[in-house]
C-alpha cells in the first residue's frame, strides 16, 4: 500500500492509513485521556493555572490527539491555542520548565506522531516550527518567574526532543512506504511471472491435445496407405511401392510424435487416454452443465454438429466457459451459439453469453472471469489465459468482457480449414 497522500488545508483526509481506522481512533483518544489526567493537576498547582483555565488548556491539547486524527490542520490548532493560553495565564518557579511543560512536550510528540501517522507530514512539519516559535515568543513575557538560562535550556530541550521524534516517525512512514513499493513491485513480478506458467502450462497441453487429432489422422493414413494394395486390384508394383513409403512414413511420424510427447507429458500427471472432444459431443456437455444447475440454451446452425468434427479447440473454449459459469455465476441463465460464417474465408464464429447469477442486481456484474482458474469437473484449464491461447495457436480470435446486464460474454471466431475448426497451423 502506497503512504497516504499529504493532506490538504481545510480539509479532512481520506483513509488511507497504514493502521485501522478504529484502531488510530482508540489509541489516540486512550492517549488523549491519559495526558489530560496527567496536565490538568500539573498545570493547576506547579504553573499557578487557574483550575477552569487548566481544564480548558487539557482539553484544547488532549483534544488535539483525536481532533488530528478527524482533520490534521485542526488539530494543530487546537494544540497551540491551548499552548498560547497556557504561556498567558500561567508562571513558573526558578527551576521548573517554562514556557514548555513536561505534560505539554509529551502531547507535542505524541501529536506529531498521530500527524505523520495520518499521512500529514507537511501538518507535521509546521506543528514543529510553530511549537519552537510561539514559546520563544512567549519567552519574552515578563514577571514568568523563569530564570535566562532555564528559557534556553527548556527550549533547546524540547525542540530538540520533538525533532527527534519527528525525524524518527518520518523515517519509519518512508521506510515502510519504499517496503510497501517492493512488495507491490514483487507481487506484480510474481503475478506475471505465474501467467507465464500458465500459458506455458497451456500450451503444452494444446499441444498434447494436438499430437492426439494429428497422430489419428495419421494412423487413418498408415492403415488405408497399407491395405490400399489389397482393396484396390490392378495395381502395378510402382503404385504399390508408392503406398508402402507412405505407409511408412505415416509410421515414422507417429513414433516421432510420440518422443516428442514422452517430453512434453508431465510424468507425474495422469495418462490421458480418452479421444479428443469434438463439437458432437457438445449437447452432452450442455447437458452435464444442466444436471450441475446452470440453465443452457445451445444454438448452433444446422449440421455443424454432424459427422463428429475434430473441432477440440471451439469445445474447449465451451467447455471452459460453462465452467467459469459454474464458479463464478452458480444459475445464471447462458446460451452458446455456433454458427458457420462464409465469406473469403470460413470460419465458426462461437459465442458463449451467461447473465447475472440468480438474485443479484442486474446491474452489478458478475465476476469475471479472466482470473486463472484450476481444473474442474468439466475438465482443465486455466481460463481465458487457455482460451486466448488456443485462438492464437489456431489462428483464431477471442474477445471477453462484461456485459450491460451484469453478466458475462466470451466470442471466438475460429477459421475453418475442409469444413472444419483448424486445429493448427
Amino acid at each position: 500500500m502506497a503512504p497516504p497522500a499529504s493532506p490538504r488545508p481545510g480539509r479532512a483526509l481520506e483513509w488511507e492509513w497504514p493502521i485501522p481506522p478504529i484502531v488510530f481512533w482508540s489509541a489516540s483518544g486512550l492517549a488523549a485521556v491519559v495526558l489530560f489526567s496527567v496536565q490538568v493537576p500539573i498545570h493547576a498547582t506547579a504553573y499557578a493555572v487557574p483550575v477552569v483555565a487548566a481544564f480548558a488548556i487539557g482539553l484544547l491539547q488532549a483534544g488535539s490527539l483525536p481532533i488530528a486524527v478527524w482533520h490534521p490542520w485542526a488539530g494543530v490548532a487546537s494544540f497551540l491555542a491551548g499552548q498560547v493560553v497556557f504561556g498567558l495565564v500561567g508562571a513558573a518557579d526558578p527551576g521548573q520548565p517554562w514556557p514548555v511543560s513536561v505534560p505539554q512536550l509529551l502531547m507535542l510528540c505524541a501529536l506529531l506522531i498521530v500527524l505523520v501517522v495520518r499521512g500529514a507530514d507537511r501538518a507535521a512539519i509546521a506543528l514543529w516550527v510553530a511549537a519552537v516559535v510561539v514559546p520563544l515568543g512567549l519567552a519574552f513575557l515578563p514577571d514568568r518567574g523563569a530564570t535566562p538560562d532555564g528559557l534556553v535550556a527548556n527550549l533547546v530541550t524540547s525542540a530538540a526532543v520533538s525533532a527527534l521524534v519527528l525525524g524518527v516517525a518520518l523515517a519509519v512512514t518512508v521506510s515502510r512506504a519504499r517496503l510497501s513499493a517492493a512488495l507491490d513491485e514483487e507481487r506484480r513480478t510474481s503475478a506475471a511471472e505465474h501467467e507465464r506458467r500458465l500459458i506455458a502450462e497451456e500450451r503444452t497441453r494444446i499441444a498434447r491435445e494436438l499430437h492426439d487429432v494429428v497422430a489419428h489422422s495419421m494412423s487413418i493414413i498408415q492403415v488405408q496407405a497399407t491395405s490400399a494394395p489389397y482393396r484396390l486390384t490392378g495395381l502395378d508394383d510402382a503404385t504399390t511401392a508408392e503406398f508402402g513409403e507412405i505407409a511408412a512414413s505415416a509410421r515414422a511420424a507417429i513414433a516421432d510424435m510420440r518422443e516428442l510427447l514422452t517430453v512434453l507429458r508431465d510424468p507425474a500427471a495422469e495418462a490421458e487416454t480418452a479421444p479428443q472432444p469434438t463439437l458432437a459431443q457438445l449437447p452432452e456437455l450442455v447437458a452435464s452443465v444442466e444436471r450441475a444447475g446452470v440453465p443452457v440454451e445451445l444454438e448452433v446452425s444446422p449440421g455443424l454438429l454432424d459427422g463428429g468434427l475434430a473441432a477440440s479447440t471451439a469445445y474447449r473454449m465451451v467447455q471452459e466457459s460453462l465452467s467459469n459459469v459454474l464458479r463464478h455465476a452458480p444459475g445464471a441463465p447462458t446460451v452458446v451459439t455456433l454458427r458457420r460464417v462464409d465469406g473469403d474465408r470460413a470460419s465458426l464464429d462461437l459465442t458463449i453469453r451467461n447473465g447475472p447469477p440468480p438474485g443479484t442486481s442486474p446491474s452489478t456484474p458478475s465476476a469475471p472471469t479472466a482470473a486463472p482458474i484450476a481444473a474442474s469437473s468439466l475438465g482443465p484449464g486455466h481460463g481465458l489465459i487457455g482460451m486466448r491461447e488456443r485462438a492464437r495457436l489456431v489462428g483464431g480470435r477471442i474477445d471477453s468482457g462484461p456485459t450491460a446486464d451484469g453478466g458475462f460474454e466470451v466470442h471466438a471466431v475460429l477459421p475453418l480449414v475442409g469444413g472444419r475448426p483448424e486445429e493448427a497451423s
